[in-house]
Parts: structure tokens; sequence; C-alpha cells
């Protein structure tokens, strides 16, 4: 077995785990489940008055599933009893199965649920803005290389950021051994004095690390809460711990780094929002408090970092991680995080992301939402909105979709697997920048465009034979018959009437047609696509009324029903449509269901992933070393300092869209 040496504390240790090592695979390839629409980065909002000949009443539509749609009622759901977990906390995680969603008897569709995505794709149709970015909103991610030590320090109020240098601080809770001549420490003695004054005594040796580097380690060999001969000036950091975490630290203080206060004061505020995040048990999942040292599944969320304390303190010392960087404009720009890889803040928030033009200007609203009801965008004023201090109505209404069909034969169980929440930080996949080192901080970097999910057809065999501690949850689907819906419009001008039934069927009226919507849960995994199809237009004519001598002159609405041929006057060619025409035509990778269902044997719509090649399997790799994660992570690897493979945007050439997977080999060099 191969071996090596922990030269740390004087003594060989085996390490029998096997090497590896990950190469591009040349044989199998994924498209991933998500793509994004390149689209205007500026956003046409216009004040119109409505004209006295407006259009109002209902479309009858049809809702015909491609792929099962899944609706699940989430009141009604069952826990799945031979599916059972622990978490990291050692509480149970319990796994449900959730039937669809109905009223009565009849499986329904809620009309929010067909809402949004007519809402999100009329958007992208028309250039409208980004009705569901919010203002104030920060990206944070996980360094890609390790930050300094540094200390944050107020004097009088005054903040400045020096330098420092760490020092290792033996911890016996960590299964730590002291240094030669040195002192072991308890994880209770030191962890409520982050950021306390200490006096330590030192040494700086020089070790050989695994690749036959020397190397300088700082070493602590004891402390004192007093000034003593020998002994230097330092100050508590305590982290999280990790697995073969083995030391905490003792910084010490090497020079000043900034005295701009005002840059200082804004990067705490990083901080900030980070240690939020880290507390959050809803995005940190480890956490746990008070946590138990040297356990690698409990986070305790930095709880031991008084940040409120150290803000409102005159005097104080923080000690921090922190990463420089200088951009074109000879700017620099700091980030700080609690820890040597951990997470940090970028400073450019998704106001001022969504608010630069092509040519990298600001712009007053850009593609935020609008707030202005005398200045909106297509979107807004067919679908409304709400302002700073008032609102604008909808213009439509949509009713829930109500099944029609063989209840019992459409309804089948399907398994699903966990599905994952997005990840803006991987700016490979979220992002178009050039300079990765600044990230969405760089002045070119821009947002690659609107998100949506591709059409596909669900792996079901793979689904169906799911290890049972593989589901995640099952749900009831339906992906047969059709369901019934309205669509009720008031004061529509005709061009908005016009693209409005262009929207609802994609300008091909047809159930057999192939432009389709996204609808209801599951969608990463094929689920939900699903083809609208108009049946007909009944249209109020306010031109007719009707007098009655008794009760005095009253209207009455003449309703003119249009059947389903005549619909063809909102065809996709219609000369007053040729802008829809063409955005639809842009959008066809994303709304055409047919481009992605006959990939070859090689190829599937799947999330990164890692194929185990290793030709000796006697021994098991970790659940790590096989993990989505690896693929990004290996990425980034092999790009230097740029990422080998990025999410090229939206295209129906599949080999655009095809990204190589990753193997997952034995490292012959490193046995």
């Amino acid at each position: 077995m191969p071996k090596h040496e922990n030269k740390q504390n004087g003594k060989d240790e085996k390490n029998s785990k096997i090497k590896y090592k990950y190469e591009i695979s040349n044989e199998k390839f994924f498209i991933n489940p998500y793509t994004f629409l390149k689209v205007s980065k500026t956003v046409n909002r216009e004040e119109k008055e409505q004209p006295l000949e407006s259009h109002t009443g209902v479309f009858v539509c049809r809702i015909y599933p491609k792929t099962p749609l899944l609706i699940p009622d989430v009141f009604k759901k069952k826990e799945i009893v031979d599916r059972k977990e622990k978490n990291t906390k050692n509480k149970e995680i319990k796994h449900f199965s959730y039937p669809f969603f109905r009223l009565g008897d009849n499986p329904v569709i809620p009309g929010s649920s067909i809402r949004g995505p007519l809402r999100s794709v009329y958007e992208a149709l028309t250039d409208s803005c980004y009705s569901t970015a919010r203002s104030g909103q920060y990206i944070t991610a996980r360094t890609k290389s390790p930050f300094l030590p540094g200390l944050l320090i107020k004097e009088k109020g005054k903040w400045e950021l020096h330098s420092a240098t760490r020092y290792l601080l033996p911890m016996k809770d960590y299964g730590a051994r002291p240094f030669d001549k040195g002192k072991i420490f308890k994880y209770k003695e030191v962890i409520n004095n982050y950021g306390g004054r200490v006096y330590f005594k030192r040494e700086l040796k020089y070790i050989e690390n695994r690749r036959g580097r020397r190397i300088p380690q700082y070493r602590v060999l004891d402390t004192s809460e007093i000034k003593e001969p020998g002994y230097e000036e330092g100050y508590y950091y305590i982290g999280e711990y990790i697995n073969k975490k083995k030391y905490e630290s003792i910084f010490k203080e090497k020079r000043i780094e900034s005295d701009d206060s005002e840059v200082i004061e804004k990067c705490f505020e990083q901080l900030k929002e980070i240690q939020k995040k880290y507390m959050d048990d809803k995005i940190n999942q480890k956490f746990v408090s008070p946590r138990e040292p040297g356990n690698k599944d409990h986070h305790g969320g930095y709880k031991q970092v008084d940040l409120k304390k150290f803000e409102e303190a005159n005097d104080a010392v923080l000690p921090i991680w922190y990463k420089k960087n200088t951009n074109k404009d000879k700017k620099v720009e700091y980030y700080f995080s609690l820890a040597n890889i951990g997470r940090f803040r970028y400073e450019t928030s998704l106001d001022e992301i969504l608010g630069k033009q092509d040519d990298g200007r600001m712009q007053d609203d850009g593609r935020m939402p609008c707030h202005d009801v005398k200045k909106l965008c297509k979107a807004c004023s067919l679908f409304g909105m709400v302002g700073d201090e008032e609102g604008f109505g909808s213009h439509i209404r949509i009713t829930d979709a109500i099944f029609d069909g063989n209840i019992d034969k459409a309804i089948k169980t399907y398994n699903l697997t966990e599905l994952r929440t997005p990840h803006p930080s991987y700016l490979p996949f979220y992002a178009d920048v050039n300079d990765y080192s600044l990230g969405y901080d760089a002045a070119e970097c821009n947002i690659k465009g609107r998100k949506f999910y591709r059409h596909f057809i669900p792996d079901y065999e793979a689904l169906r034979s799911l290890d049972i501690k593989k589901i995640d949850s099952k749900m009831e689907g339906i992906g047969e018959g059709s369901f019934k819906f309205k669509v009720y419009f008031e004061n529509l001008t005709q061009e908005q009437l016009d693209e409005l039934a262009t929207l609802l069927c994609l300008g091909e009226n047809n159930k057999d047609g192939n432009l389709c919507f996204k609808l209801g849960h599951g969608k990463p995994l094929g689920f939900g696509s699903a083809k609208i199809v108009i049946e007909s237009l009944e249209e109020r004519n306010f031109n007719n009324c009707i007098a009655d001598e008794n009760e005095g002159a009253q209207e009455y609405y003449k309703y003119t029903k249009k059947i389903y041929s005549d619909l063809e006057k909102w065809n996709i060619h219609k000369e007053e449509l040729s802008d829809m025409q063409k955005s639809i035509e842009a959008m066809r990778s994303i709304l055409d269901i047919s481009v992605f269902t006959n990939l070859d044997a090689n190829t599937k719509v799947a999330y990164p992933y890692v194929v185990d090649k290793r030709k000796d399997k006697s021994q098991t790799p970790s659940k790590n070393d096989l993990a989505s994660s690896k693929w990004f992570s290996e990425n980034l690897k092999l790009g230097g300092d740029r990422p080998r493979y990025i999410l090229n945007s939206s295209s129906t050439d599949i080999n655009e869209q095809k990204l190589p997977v990753m193997e997952l080999k034995e490292d012959e060099k490193r046995k």
C-alpha cells in the first residue's frame, strides 16, 4: 500500500487510500437540464393610453401533457415509511409521497402554476423586465483559492486592515499531538476567546509536504495571559471543524494593508451577511448550536464570532481572512471571509448587474422590475405589477385547469431524486465574464440571460429502478388526457390580444405541436412539458344595447363566439406578429420538445456527473469522489485561471450544448 510521512508530528502514518485522478471523457457527454437565453440588456418601457376600441373576453384552452405533469398536494403528503435516514445532527430526515393536487375528486392545475410560466416566456419574447428580481440582492460564493490571514483593527473608531501570520494551535479534541517541546490545547479553553489578545511562544520549522517541497510551518508552543520574555502578542482565531482538522490558530500582526475605513466597513458588511447564511439551517444543513468539538458533521455557524460587539466597539481587534484583487482600472477590491477557504460576498449587487448595458454603462432601471406605472414594459402592461408606491392591475385572469380524461388510467406515481437549488456562484454556468478572479465584480461581467429548463423525456426506467436510499420523494403525475382552463382578458389592445393568443399556443395551435411550456415539479428530470391549445375565443361586443321602457336604458353585452378555425388569424406568420415570430424562433431550443429527445446513446440530458473508470474496483470510493461537485471543481482545475468548459447559451445545435463527463481513474504516479 502507498504511504506518506506525516512530518508535522514526527511520526510516519500509513495511508491505505488509493489516490485518484480525474480526466475528461472522450466517450460520454451530458447536456445540462437548464440553459440561458441571451436577451437584450435594455428594456423598452413605454407610456401608452389604452385605446377606446379595446377587447374584453375569454380564451378557452386545453393543456396536453407531453411528459407527465407533477402538481403535488403538499397538504396531503404521506411519509415513505421504508425511506428513513438521519442528518448530520442525528435527526431523522423524512421523505414523502405526494398525491396530485385535486379539487374534490378532479385533478387540477392551479391557475398560478400556469400564469408563472406564461409570464416568464412572454417576458423573454418581448424583452421585458426581470419581474422576479429583487433589489439589494448579493451573490455569495465559496473561495476557489485560500484567503490570507488578517486582522481588522479599530482604534478610536477608525478601521484598518492589517496582514497577519497564522500560527498553528494544536487541539487535543481534534486528535492533534503537541509539537516538540510544546503544549496541547483544549477546545473549551479557547472557544470563547475569538479575537482575544494572547501572548504566545512560537517557533518556525520547515517541513516537507507530500509533493516533496519544503514549506514553512508556524507553530504555537505555549500561551500566556501576560507578557513574558520570549512571548509574542497575537489574537485567537477559532474556526469551524472540518474533517481531519488538527489546529486552531493565533494571528500575529505583520503590517498595515489598508487604512481606507469606508472600504473596510463596506467589506465588513460582507461578513455579517455571510454569517447569517452560515447560521441558517436551511442553507447550512450542518448547523447546530452548540457544536461538538471534533465532529465533522457539526457546524456552529461561527457563533463564536461576535460581529455586533466588534462593530459597536471603539477599540477592538477581529481576526478574519481576506483576499485582495486589482481590476483593470487599478482599483483595489477586498473580500472578507470567516475561513481560509470559506464563503465571501461579491460587492456588485443584482441591481447593478441587471443595470448594465451592452457597452457596460449603467442605465436607470435596467432590467430590474418596473416600478413606475407610467412607464411599463410589455409584460407588466399585460400581467400587472406592484411598484414602489402603487401598482398596476393585471389585464388577464387565469382559472384552474380541470382534468378531462380517465383519472384511474392517467395517474401514475414516479420516483424523484433530490432536486438542486440554483448556484449562481458557479461562474462558468451562470455568468459571462473574462476575469474569473473578479467574477461578478468584473466590469464586463453579466448574467448569461434568462434561465429555462429544457424539454426532454425523463429516464423512466432509471427512476423506476432507483435504490430506495436515493429516492428523495414520490409524486403522482398525469401524462395523458388533457386539462381545460380559461384565460379571461379585459381592455386589451389589438396588439395585446394578438400577442396573448400567440403566447398561449406559441404560434402553433395544434395539440400535436412541439412548442411547449414547462409546468409543475420535476423540471430538471424531464417532467412538466405541456402543449397549450386554444379551443375558442368569446369576445364581448359593447356596441349592442337594448332599451327597456320600464326600467330605462340598460346595456346587454352580446357575446360573439369565434370557433377554432377562426383562430388561424393569429398564425405566427401574421405580419403584425413578425417580432413575436422571430422571438419564438430564437427560443426554439428551449420551447421545442423534439430538439433533445433523440440523442445518441452516449449523450443524455443530466446535471454534470462523474463515471467510475477505475480498473481496480476492490475498494469503494468515497461518496465525494463520485459527486457531481467534483465535475465543477475539476473543471476549474483543468482550465488554470479559467474553467476548461463553460455552459453555452441556448442553441438547437446539440454539439454546442454537449459537455464531457469526468472520469475517475487511478493515479499511477501517486500510488
